[in-house]
C-alpha cells in the first residue's frame, strides 16, 4: 500500500520541507493541493524536480475552497471551472497522473436544473483533463446539505448517461455515516485510486488519525494494506511546527503502515 500526505498538513513549509519530509519519513507520495501552491507562490517546475531527486510521487488536489461548478451563478461557475481547469495544469506541470475534483453542490436546494448545469460544466472540465492526459479522481464528499453526490446512489445520478471513462474515485472516511458505508462505497465503485484518511468525533471531521475517535483507524488501515489502494492522510496545520503530520507519521510507523 502506497502512503501519502496532504500538502495541506505542513502549510507554511516550503516545497523543498515538503517533499525532503515525505522522503525522510518513508511516505510514497503527496497530495499537493493546488490552492495551497498557488497561495504559497511555490515553483511548481522546482516542486517536479525535488520529487524526482527525492523518489516523491505526486497526486494533486484541485482548488475547491469557494468554488462550485454547477452554480447558477455564471460568473461563480466559470470562475470555478476556470480555476479548477488551472489545477489540472498544476497536475500537468508536476507530472502527477491524476487530480482529485470535488463535486459540485446545489445553489440552493436539489434541483434538475442545477443537476444539468454541474454535468455539462464537469464534461468541460473532463474533456480537459482528457487533452493534458490527466486523470480525475472524483470525491465523494461528505452527508451535508447541498452536496449533489454523497453516495454511491446520489453518485450514480450524477454520472447517468455522462462519459465517466476513465474518472476513478477517491473515498474519504470521514465523509461516511459509519464504517459499512465506508466499505460499501469502496467495493461499490470499480476503480478507486485513492482513500483520504482522518478520523472523526461526532459532527467534528477530519480529526488526527493518531487521535480516538469514531472510527478505529488501526483495524482500517491494516485491512486497507491487504487491499493494497493508495491512502493520503489528510489534515490542515499553519505554522512552523507540524505538530500533527510528525503525530500522524509516528502512528503510521507504530502500525507498520510506512
Amino acid at each position: 500500500m502506497e502512503v501519502y500526505f496532504s500538502s495541506t498538513l505542513m502549510w507554511d513549509a516550503s516545497e523543498e520541507e515538503i517533499v525532503k519530509y515525505a522522503s525522510e519519513n518513508g511516505y510514497d507520495g503527496i497530495e499537493l493541493w493546488a490552492q495551497h501552491a498557488e497561495f504559497r507562490n511555490y515553483d511548481i517546475e522546482r516542486y517536479r524536480e525535488l520529487c524526482t531527486t527525492y523518489g516523491v510521487k505526486t497526486v494533486v488536489h484541485a482548488k475547491s475552497w469557494d468554488l462550485n461548478f454547477a452554480s447558477l451563478n455564471r460568473g461563480i461557475r466559470e470562475a470555478s471551472i476556470k480555476e479548477i481547469k488551472s489545477s489540472i495544469d498544476t497536475a500537468y506541470m508536476c507530472g502527477a497522473e491524476e487530480v482529485t475534483i470535488h463535486p459540485p453542490r446545489y445553489t440552493l436546494m436539489a434541483s434538475d436544473e442545477n443537476l444539468k448545469i454541474g454535468q455539462e460544466s464537469f464534461s468541460e472540465i473532463k474533456n480537459y483533463a482528457d487533452k493534458k492526459g490527466i486523470g480525475i479522481s472524483f470525491e465523494i464528499m461528505e452527508h451535508i446539505k447541498k452536496e449533489i453526490v454523497t453516495d454511491i446512489e446520489s453518485l450514480n445520478l450524477f454520472r447517468l448517461n455522462m462519459d465517466f471513462d476513465n474518472v476513478s474515485y477517491t473515498v474519504d472516511l470521514a465523509h461516511c455515516l459509519n464504517e459499512d458505508e465506508f466499505w460499501n462505497n469502496i467495493n461499490s465503485l470499480d476503480n478507486v485510486s485513492k482513500i483520504h484518511i482522518t478520523n472523526k468525533r461526532g459532527t467534528k471531521l477530519h480529526t488526527p488519525i493518531s487521535e480516538k475517535g469514531d472510527f478505529d483507524i488501526e483495524k482500517i488501515i491494516k485491512k486497507l494494506m491487504v487491499n493494497g489502494v493508495k491512502m493520503v492522510v489528510e489534515g490542515f496545520e499553519s505554522g512552523r511546527y507540524y505538530e500533527r503530520i510528525k503525530a500522524e507519521t509516528e502512528y503510521l510507523k507504530k502500525v507498520e503502515a510506512i
